[in-house]
């Protein structure tokens, strides 16, 4: 069961307690990300990420760095388009240590200016490594082709030019602003005891409430096309779709015709393109959710003589399944995949720590996994029908990065 506390201050507290379970995962979770950033600051989200691990008044970064090492535990942090997440996994008997040390990290980071410049340098050659790596390139531009010139087109890492000009005063109006307390989950999951629970309330009620919330719109999306040549062999291209928002009733259903599509190895994309015709050995779809809108996204890797195959078997592809829709067969076979799948991916103190703050950022509700399965045992073909059109109704952004042509 989870239990749900609401700060005076607006932080929101969710735990779970799971019976038999020696480690506790523990997740402080902002709803700001990327696309809560001014045009100013692109990137900031993502460098701020880093600077939490530089340094408090307490401990140096060093010092930080150790104690988990030491402690067998695991740290870390990620940033994406509308949220940022700071996560601890220890021993239970370790938990109320270990989140002192996050809070800390969270509450008391420094950002001291020397280590700021350092860190600049980190994220810029951070930036390079994806510039260098085609497959994850082509889904930044994919960005560009979608969303145009809205903020959600910027990467989340920022350019080098927007990395140099962050500064302290940037990074501390930033988190005025985007760190408010009402934007902050905290998500514990696994051998959760009282003591530690009254920790966290203890640490973060100091937090004062700047009653500022960044707000977002929603992008419209587009059907650009963004292409860039690089020094690669193969073609890596994608397209983008529109897809469902966070709340829709409809998302086992996407997940399922996602599964039937392109996500897994038994489906009509990776069969057709990879087992049939041998012409990738990457190829697979997903689908993103935010607030107000979300995107399906298809990435193939192939030659570039095979790369007009490829296009021309992806449009059939879409063609059958807007004539055809899915089978009896696949949406069965769908339905017991998905409940495989959820029950497996659910048996962790990090997924239920992950999952409960998801949905209490996103949903602001708790469905069980007793009713998330029989949600998707609710799953009809003409949901599926009407996914289908709605999905593949207009012509998709699309991203290339392919080899340069010889002149």
């Amino acid at each position: 069961m989870i239990e749900r506390i609401v700060l005076d201050n607006g932080v929101r507290i969710v735990s779970e307690r799971m019976e038999g379970t020696r480690s506790v995962a523990t997740g402080i979770f902002i709803k700001a990300g990327s696309r809560t950033e001014k045009q100013e600051e692109h990137g900031i989200s993502h460098f701020i990420e880093h600077m939490m691990f530089k340094g408090t008044s307490k401990r140096s970064a060093k010092e930080i760095a150790v104690y988990f090492d030491r402690l067998g535990g695991n740290i870390n942090a990620f940033t994406s388009k509308d949220q940022t997440c700071y996560y601890v996994k220890t021993l239970d008997e370790h938990a109320e240590d270990a989140f002192d040390v996050l809070a800390d990290m969270f509450l008391d980071s420094t950002f001291a200016e020397e280590e700021i410049e350092k860190e600049k340098r980190v994220v810029i050659e951070e930036i390079k490594m994806y510039e260098d790596t085609p497959d994850d390139l082509v889904h930044e531009l994919l960005a560009f082709a979608a969303y145009g010139e809205d903020v959600m087109a910027q990467p989340i890492l920022g350019t080098e030019e927007s990395v140099r000009r962050i500064d302290r005063q940037m990074i501390e109006s930033y988190l005025k602003e985007a760190y408010s307390p009402d934007q902050i989950v905290i998500s514990v999951a696994g051998h959760v005891t009282d003591e530690l629970l009254a920790h966290i309330k203890e640490r973060f009620s100091a937090m004062e409430d700047t009653e500022t919330t960044r707000l977002v719109k929603e992008p419209v999306l587009k059907s650009g096309i963004v292409r860039k040549e690089k020094e690669t062999e193969q073609v890596h291209l994608c397209y983008n779709f529109r897809g469902l928002k966070s709340a829709d009733e409809r998302l086992p259903a996407l997940a399922l015709l996602n599964n039937a599509f392109g996500a897994t190895m038994s489906s009509r994309l990776f069969q057709t393109i990879r087992e049939e015709r041998g012409l990738a050995y990457s190829v697979y779809s997903y689908y993103t959710t935010f607030d107000d809108h979300g995107t399906y996204t298809i990435y193939v890797g192939t030659s570039p003589e095979t790369l007009p195959e490829v296009e021309q078997l992806l449009a059939q592809e879409i063609e059958r399944l807007l004539a055809e829709g899915l089978t009896q067969e696949e949406i069965e076979g769908g339905i017991e995949q998905l409940k495989g799948s959820l029950i497996l991916s659910n048996e962790g103190s990090s997924s239920h720590m992950n999952r409960n703050a998801r949905n209490e950022l996103h949903l602001e509700r708790h469905p069980s996994l007793e009713e998330v399965i029989a949600e998707v045992e609710r799953i009809t073909p003409e949901v599926i029908e009407e996914l289908i059109r709605e999905v593949f109704a207009e012509a998709p952004a699309k991203s290339y990065v392919m080899p340069a042509e010889e002149e």
